[in-house]
């Protein structure tokens, strides 16, 4: 009787402890509540390991806790020692699972029970030891026996680092290498199975990176419920890094998508389980920036991506945010953005044994300074749509890309684009067949000095479906070999000299979107080069309804025999505008544009109209306006017979002295003009002048841009630091790499 009654006091003291301790009380010092813990290493690594070789280890694990993702109720470590570094490397909780394909869409079965496992990836040659150390919440700790692995020397890069000079990506090995990519964000009903098909494709036409979301449909850990994590589709992520691993496709994970903060864009926030609504400790999207609970929440996730995923060295970088500028009210709580970004990469780079590289992005190209500033994102990613001042799809990536790279000194890649943001109805990337859109950012991006072409953005719709991966594979034969970060490849500036006086049109596309141009001044010289930013000429031609916007644009060109000037209105307000067209400070046009669909629509192609004027022979002014209420948007301004035939290439370049990476481009062969059958005229006799070139015997090789095969081979003699490359004609482009012999 005396035994049952001490055992039940006992048990109610035991009780009343938990409790406390449930609700933040400490055990008393020297008090151990539960059973002590245990972990047993189940398979050991093997005795020779090579250097970036990934491990992964089965642990048994027992311990007294009731949520495996809260590293405050059990933590499981792995301790790794090496010659010169002892790093630790947290273990997760994992299920397997065996996925089938049913009726076309991807089920997963479960296999055996949950467990523990501990990833791992050797980074120094030498003798090794491992142990794991289990920690439960009361403080109770035990440890794993001992195990010793030596780590070979291997062929494998390692993981992906900035270069010294702040420009482009470099392996642990020393090694570097130009990344060709595009989104692969999320798949269909199919789950893994699509990947098995986009990334063999892929790596059959040279793309070795992708950007992967984990969106709240696909591989989002934490959608169902707060704090526990979605085996099932950790397991998928597990799948397709691994696919991507074997393919040498490299990753960019993103972390978080707007919608889940957002009531606006792609909203989401209905069904976010930090949702109070849902049980969550937020009241409204913008608490998350600020609230120590979500705070905490969110680092126990990453803890948790980086124990899993962070052994991959196919994992570029952890990105943070996918356009985190359309969660609500972001302009509002702006500072706090910032500082949550610095928070929480630098909580990153801290567990992180690997150091994978960190960044974010917004949807706004308009760089932000906050945080691209921060000393902790690693580089800059832009995004970049049309169709509004995204005719000229070359220009603006290559002018937001080189602008990025002067400010911050940091790599910069173009990270989504596509000629048309929109999905529905006909969107204008769908009717480029041709992939020219495409084709255009994937080299303006790398001759801009990016590590990475241009990563499209309509991966599953169009560029896979429509056969367009060639484009890829065709910059990647070009780019084969060339080891950016070793060659200190370096945007030069060349000259085109046109070998025939003929004169020809110059097309200006508009870059900038719904901004108050910087500049309203441009220069057109004879041989084509512009005076000014051309990424100030705006798309908005506004009236008297925004003056806080108004800075229309002033052209200011040379007509040898005359010529004309024409603007293509393509939409105006629902207010109505007026265009008007100035020479020389005289009012030579003026057309009253009403609303004609009733939309507000920027680009709905509500007029697609052309609008010219005269321009006697001489020098001349000319200014577009607008005398109306509200805007009109144009696709270009064409200013004919103002400069000489050779004057419409394009042409960027890439060189280091010994070795030059050259991209010609006739400007006026856009995405557009494809859509519209329209042919513009080839060039024709010009010559290239490369400056900046050690004098020697140069190897010229020209490139078709769309399969990567070498069309002609030729020799030339470089004097006085100047290569001179001739061309008798060019319909639309060609690549050109060069480099010294001997």
């Amino acid at each position: 009787m005396r035994r049952g009654l001490l055992a039940a006091i006992a048990l109610a003291a035991a009780a009343a402890l938990s409790v406390g301790l449930f609700f933040g009380l400490r055990a008393p010092q020297g008090v151990r509540v539960g059973p002590a813990p245990s972990v047993e290493i189940l398979r050991t690594p093997p005795p020779r390991v090579e250097l970036f070789e990934p491990v992964e280890l089965a642990l048994n694990v027992s311990a007294d806790y009731s949520n495996p993702f809260d590293p405050s109720d059990i933590n499981v470590t792995a301790v790794l020692k090496g010659p010169a570094r002892t790093i630790a490397v947290p273990a997760f909780y994992y299920q397997d699972y065996e996925r089938q394909l049913v009726a076309g869409e991807e089920r997963l079965v479960p296999v055996g029970k949950p467990h523990w496992r501990v990833r791992f990836t050797p980074t120094e040659v030498g003798e090794h030891e491992l142990y794991v150390e289990v920690r439960d919440r009361w403080g109770n700790a035990a440890r794993s026996r001992v195990v010793k692995f030596e780590v070979v020397p291997s062929r494998r890069p390692g993981f992906v680092r900035v270069d010294r000079e702040g420009r482009y990506f470099v392996f642990d090995n020393g090694s570097s290498t130009f990344f060709v990519g595009l989104n692969a964000c999320w798949s269909g009903s199919r789950g893994t199975y699509d990947y098995d098909e986009w990334f063999r494709a892929f790596a059959d036409h040279g793309v070795n990176l992708v950007r992967i979301w984990m969106a709240p449909w696909r591989f989002g850990i934490e959608w169902r419920q707060l704090g526990r994590y979605d085996l099932a589709e950790a397991w998928r992520l597990d799948y397709v890094i691994r696919l991507a691993e074997r393919n040498n496709i490299y990753v960019i994970l993103c972390l978080m998508n707007h919608g889940q903060l957002s009531t606006q864009v792609n909203p989401q926030w209905s069904e976010n389980p930090y949702n109070s609504a849902r049980g969550g400790p937020l009241s409204r999207p913008e608490e998350f920036w600020t609230s120590e609970r979500a705070r905490q929440l969110f680092m126990n996730r990453l803890r948790y991506i980086v124990a899993r995923w962070g052994y991959s060295t196919h994992i570029l970088a952890w990105e943070l945010w996918n356009e985190v500028d359309l969660t609500d009210n972001y302009r509002l709580v702006r500072q706090h953005v910032a500082r949550w970004h610095r928070e929480m990469a630098s909580y990153l780079k801290k567990i992180d044994p690997y150091g994978h590289l960190v960044t974010t992005s917004f949807a706004d190209p308009n760089l932000d300074p906050e945080i691209w500033s921060l000393r902790e994102i690693d580089f800059i990613t832009i995004h970049r749509y049309g169709p509004e001042g995204f005719e000229d799809v070359a220009g603006v990536l290559h002018g937001l890309v080189s602008r990025a790279l002067a400010r911050y000194g940091k790599p910069a890649l173009v990270t989504e684009y596509g000629v048309d943001w929109r999905w529905w109805g006909e969107p204008l990337y769908y009717k480029d067949r041709e992939g020219v859109g495409l084709h255009d950012g994937l080299w303006a991006s790398i001759m801009a000095g990016s590590p990475a072409t241009g990563m499209h953005w309509w991966w599953d719709n169009y560029v896979y479906p429509l056969g367009l991966l060639h484009h890829f594979k065709a910059i990647a034969e070009f780019l084969r070999g060339v080891q950016p970060a070793g060659s200190r490849l370096r945007p030069a500036r060349v000259e085109v000299v046109p070998l025939a006086p003929e004169l020809a049109n110059l097309t200006l596309y508009p870059s900038l979107g719904w901004a108050r141009p910087l500049e309203n001044y441009f220069v057109v010289r004879l041989d084509g080069v512009v005076e000014g930013d051309v990424a100030q000429i705006p798309a908005f031609i506004q009236g008297r309804a925004h003056p806080e916007l108004r800075n229309n644009p002033t052209f200011r060109a040379t007509f040898p025999s005359g010529g004309r000037v024409a603007v293509r209105v393509n939409s105006v307000s629902v207010a109505g505008a007026v265009l008007a067209i100035y020479v020389d400070g005289r009012l030579a046009l003026s057309a009253d544009l009403p609303d004609r669909d009733g939309k507000n629509d920027a680009f709905s192609n509500e007029y697609g109209t052309e609008f010219a004027v005269d321009i006697p022979p001489g020098e001349h002014e000319v200014r577009v306006d607008n005398l109306g209420n509200d805007w009109y948007t144009i696709d270009y301004v064409r200013l004919e017979g103002a400069v000489y035939s050779a004057a419409r290439a394009r042409v960027l370049c890439l060189s280091n002295g010994t070795m030059a990476l050259l991209w010609i481009k006739n400007s006026e062969r856009t995405w557009r003009a494809a859509l519209e059958g329209r042919a513009p005229p080839p060039l024709s006799r010009f010559m290239v002048r490369v400056p900046g070139l050690e004098d020697g015997l140069y190897e010229v090789k020209l490139y078709d841009t769309r399969t990567g095969e070498v069309v002609e081979v030729r020799s030339v003699e470089v004097r006085g630091g100047v290569a001179e490359l001739h061309f008798d004609r060019l319909e639309d482009d060609l690549a050109v790499r060069m480099r010294r012999v001997g």
